[in-house]
């Protein structure tokens, strides 16, 4: 016999995804592709806080069953990073194993400060300078940090730093930054208004800011009136001292200068937009006749604005005028009761003495109706025949309906233990969203997390009461597979945790 097995995780997630301090459960599928009958026995060879359940079964040819891998609330993500599960048959010979890598779900958190250390001279001109980094953990497991910072044409950074920390371990470290003082912004600056350095944690980032004025103190004798004040650079200075012989219009001059600042802009932050032409300056014979077409034209602007705000304060401060109401108004009648009436009918008399004895006479009966009015009834028998006719029954009484009863309320039982049953997840809103439902019981409150391929939180909702679904949106331009991670909360404190996958939607 030839046994050949297939076993991998249920959700098809490359890894599983485990809250320190809560007991969670994950699901294997194994499949027999034999054609005997087989009994597995199942083991955890490490970490040694899981096990799995049921651990012996019995698997039919071209069959899949599922068990479940338990693991214990003091699993740590120091000491157990990954699974290994053994599949044996009855004599002990290994049929298969699994193996899966295991992550911690906690969020990471760090605190930051950046400060200035010293210059960076060539030649004894300065050429930048050197920041101090420091950085420290507030994560309660080891965390991954990559630290950046935020461009600006002059200023060359570090390509980007990653540090790995202990909970609550601390690190600095230099940075050293080139300054290109010649290079310009788009407002006339060889330098930024402050240097922002970040760290992306769980929920947004991390940021450390640095104002410039407190660079300029530390390298106050290093620098020139340039670096101080925003300037054109020297090529436009000199272009604008050659006017007098170019011979050109004073309109052409300035589309000249145009031209030129255009091109600082392409060599400092690429193509620029496009720009709408100048027109060239108006030549002197003309300047006086379009001040006065200008003067006239705020006037009539002006007047203009004053018949508009005197009519809108007509408008709103007039008094306020009543008309008389047209519609009809619909008077709903009171709900009175309905009255109960009750007809009796005389016996009938034998009949040996119908012949002889007097003519029946009618019964008259009254019961009580609405507001103390009687309603009265009278037997229609009037005749002898009548009496001797036989008995018909009475008709039934008309009562009233029955008041409504109120509402059951059930009580929430706060002793029950929080359960999740199932978790299903799905892509919405055209892929940029995640829709995710459970079941369970006995549930206060619930958190629902959506992970990337590399196991960090990219979006995370909590939710309160025992509300089911939730929907959670993707960050933009995300395209990856995701992990969904419900928390269950129950009324003391309890916690329970359920997970599904997503492949990437291409």
């Amino acid at each position: 016999m030839t046994a050949r097995f297939a076993v991998f995780a249920q959700d098809r997630s490359a890894r599983w995804i485990l809250v320190p301090g809560v007991a969670s459960t994950r699901q294997i599928e194994i499949r027999n592709e034999s054609d005997d009958s087989v009994e597995c026995h199942l083991r955890v060879e490490h970490p040694p806080t899981a096990s799995a359940s049921p651990a012996v079964l019995t698997i039919q040819p071209h069959h899949t069953r599922t068990a479940d891998i338990i693991f214990l609330a003091n699993w740590s993500p120091q000491t157990e990073s990954s699974l290994l599960v053994s599949l044996r048959d009855q004599q002990g010979q290994q049929l298969a194993t699994f193996s899966h890598e295991l992550v911690a779900a906690d969020s990471s958190d760090c605190a930051l400060a950046l400060d200035v250390k010293e210059p960076v001279l060539v030649d004894g001109k300065l050429a930048g300078f050197k920041l101090w980094f420091s950085i420290a953990s507030k994560s309660p497991t080891p965390r991954r940090f990559e630290i950046d910072f935020v461009r600006h044409p002059s200023l060359r950074f570090p390509e980007r730093t990653a540090v790995t920390l202990a909970a609550g371990e601390a690190t600095a470290f230099e940075v050293p930054v080139e300054w290109n003082r010649a290079v310009r912004d788009l407002q006339f600056w060889n330098h930024p208004l402050k240097i922002e350095a970040f760290v992306p944690a769980s929920h947004g980032r991390r940021t450390a800011v640095l104002s410039w004025e407190t660079i300029e103190r530390r390298l106050d004798k290093y620098l020139t009136d340039d670096d101080r004040v925003a300037r054109i650079t020297p090529a436009q200075q000199q272009q604008r001292g050659n006017t007098g012989q170019s011979g050109l219009s004073p309109g052409q001059l300035k589309y000249t200068e145009l031209l030129e600042l255009k091109k600082l802009e392409q060599s400092v932050v690429g193509t620029a937009r496009a720009r709408v032409p100048v027109r060239p300056a108006e030549q002197p014979a003309h300047a006086k006749a379009s001040a006065r077409w200008s003067a006239v034209a705020t006037l009539a602007t002006t007047a203009f604005a004053v018949v508009g705000l005197v009519l809108a304060a007509l408008f709103f401060l007039r008094p306020p005028v009543v008309h008389p109401a047209t519609t009809p108004v619909h008077v709903s009648p009171p709900d009175l009761p309905t009255p109960v009436i009750t007809v009796h009918k005389a016996s009938p008399r034998t009949k040996h003495l119908a012949g002889t004895g007097p003519v029946a006479k009618p019964v008259w009966t009254s019961v009580a109706a609405a507001q103390g009015q009687t309603v009265a009834g009278v037997d229609s028998s009037q005749e002898q025949a009548h009496a001797q006719a036989p008995a018909a029954p009475a008709p039934p009484a008309v009562a009233l309906a029955p008041a409504a009863q109120p509402a059951h309320h059930v009580d929430v039982n706060r002793n029950a233990v929080v359960s999740l049953n199932s978790v299903d997840a799905a892509y919405a809103a055209g892929g940029r969203a995640v829709s995710v439902a459970w079941s369970g019981s006995a549930q206060a409150g619930a958190t629902v997390q959506v992970l990337d391929y590399n196991g960090k939180i990219i979006a995370s909702r909590d939710v309160s009461g025992n509300r089911s679904s939730t929907t959670l949106r993707l960050p933009r331009g995300y395209h990856g597979s995701v992990s969904v991670q419900v928390i269950a909360l129950g009324y003391h404190g309890e916690r329970v945790v359920q997970s599904a996958f997503l492949t990437s939607r291409g």
